[in-house]
C-alpha cells in the first residue's frame, strides 16, 4: 500500500493540473521568471479550485477517481497475496490439494480396536460357533477384482448391489491384488477400497500370496510363524503404501479357511492382538459353470440347504468374482432376506461378543 501513494499522488497532480493550469497538488504556484509580475498569487489546489468554483462536473470526477483508488488500494494487497501464494506452490502440491478426495470414515475398524483384547485366548468368529440370533454377516474373500464387468469392475458391481440393499459387509483382501504399475492403476485401487470404507463396509487381510499356510509356505517345516507373519503383514504393508495412511487390518482370515489355519497362525494373531474370522456358510461361488454341475440352480439347493440346517444363522463366505456377482442379488433376496434373516456388519457382532474397554 505504502509503495503505491507515490503513484497516487502523482496521478491526482496530473489531474489537478489539467483543471486548473499551472496549479499544483498543495503547493504554492512556481514563482514568474525575473521580470514578470504575478497578477494573482494564490495556493491553489485541487481543492480549494473546486471550492472556488462549485463545478459540479469536477466534484463528479473528484468522487469517481477516490472510489476507483479506494476499491484498488483495498484489493491489490490480497490479489498480490494469492498471486504470491500459487507461485510458490510446486506441482506436486498443487496437484495434490486439486485430487485430494474425502478422507475416509474409520470409525467402525476404530471401534474394533477400542474392544477388550486383555485375555491371552484368540478372539474372532469361530466355525463351530452356532448362536448368531438369526443374523447373517457376509463376508467376500479374494479382492480387490478390479475386471471389468458391465462398463465397471467386478468389486463396483457387488458394492452397487449390497448398497442398493444398504447390506454391510467384510472384505478380504489379498496384498498381490494391491500392486499397481502405474499411478492410474493406483488411483483405481485407492477408489475402490475408498468406496468400500466409506461405504461402511469393513476391510480384512487374507494374506499376500494366498498360499495354504496349514501346509508352509516352502514345504520345508522351518520358520513357519515368520512365514506365516510375513504374508499378513506384507499385506498391511501394502494397504498402507496404497492409501497413504494406516488402515489397520485387524480382522483376518487365512486362505482356505479353516483347512489352513495353524497354532503358529493363532499365535501371532494373539500377539498382535487380531481377530480371527472363520465362517458357518460356504457358499461355493468359487466352483459355479454356467453350465455342469455346479450351475446356479444347483449352488442355490445347496445354500437352501445350509440355511435350513442352521436357522441361527451366522457368517458367509463370499468371493470377489464375476460368478458372485451375478448369482449375488437372487442369493441375498430369495434364499436370506425372504428367509427373515437379519444382515449385520461384522463390528455389532464382535462388540456383542467383546464388549468395549471402560
Amino acid at each position: 500500500m505504502i509503495s503505491l501513494l507515490p503513484l497516487l499522488w502523482e496521478k491526482m497532480a496530473k489531474i489537478n493540473h489539467k483543471i486548473y493550469p499551472g496549479g499544483s497538488f498543495g503547493f504554492k504556484i512556481k514563482p514568474s521568471a525575473p521580470g514578470k509580475v504575478n497578477k494573482k498569487r494564490h495556493n491553489y489546489n485541487f481543492l480549494s479550485f473546486i471550492i472556488r468554483h462549485n463545478k459540479s462536473i469536477s466534484i463528479s470526477v473528484f468522487v469517481i477517481i477516490s472510489g476507483f483508488l479506494f476499491v484498488y488500494c483495498s484489493t491489490a494487497p490480497s490479489g498480490i497475496a494469492v498471486e504470491q501464494t500459487v507461485e510458490s506452490e510446486t506441482p506436486e502440491v498443487l496437484n495434490t490439494i486439486v485430487s485430494k478426495k474425502p478422507d475416509p470414515d474409520l470409525r467402525k475398524v476404530i471401534s474394533i480396536l477400542n474392544l477388550d483384547y486383555s485375555d491371552q485366548k484368540l478372539h474372532g468368529v469361530f466355525w463351530r460357533e452356532q448362536d448368531f440370533a438369526s443374523t447373517v454377516y457376509l463376508s467376500f474373500d479374494d479382492g480387490p477384482n478390479m475386471s471389468p464387468l458391465n462398463s465397471e469392475t467386478v468389486s463396483d458391481t457387488i458394492l452397487d448391489i449390497l448398497m442398493e440393499r444398504n447390506l454391510k459387509a467384510v472384505f478380504f483382501i489379498n496384498g498381490k491384488n494391491l500392486e499397481y504399475s502405474n499411478p492410474a492403476e493406483k488411483n483405481e485401487l485407492r477408489r475402490i477400497i475408498f468406496r468400500m470404507i466409506n461405504e461402511g463396509h469393513l476391510i480384512g487381510n487374507h494374506s499376500y500370496s494366498h498360499h495354504n499356510l496349514a501346509k508352509g509356505l516352502y514345504s520345508d517345516g522351518e520358520h513357519d510363524q515368520d512365514d506365516i507373519a510375513s504374508e499378513f503383514i506384507l499385506t498391511q504393508e501394502s494397504m498402507n503404501n496404497l492409501l497413504d495412511f494406516v488402515y489397520p487390518l485387524i480382522l483376518v482370515r487365512p486362505p482356505y479357511a479353516e483347512p489352513g489355519r495353524t497354532e503358529d497362525l493363532d499365535n501371532w494373531l494373539i500377539s498382535e492382538k487380531q481377530y480371527l474370522i472363520s465362517l458357518q456358510f460356504d457358499s461355493y461361488d468359487y466352483a459355479y459353470k454356467e453350465t455342469g454341475y455346479w450351475n446356479k440352480e444347483t449352488l442355490f439347493e445347496r445354500m437352501e440347504t445350509l440355511f435350513s440346517e442352521q436357522e441361527n444363522g451366522g457368517v458367509l463366505l463370499l468371493h470377489e468374482l464375476e460368478s458372485t456377482a451375478f448369482m449375488l442379488p437372487d442369493l441375498l433376496d430369495n434364499i436370506i432376506l425372504e428367509r427373515g434373516y437379519a444382515v449385520e456388519g461384522m463390528e455389532t457382532l464382535l462388540e456383542k461378543k467383546y464388549g468395549r474397554k471402560s
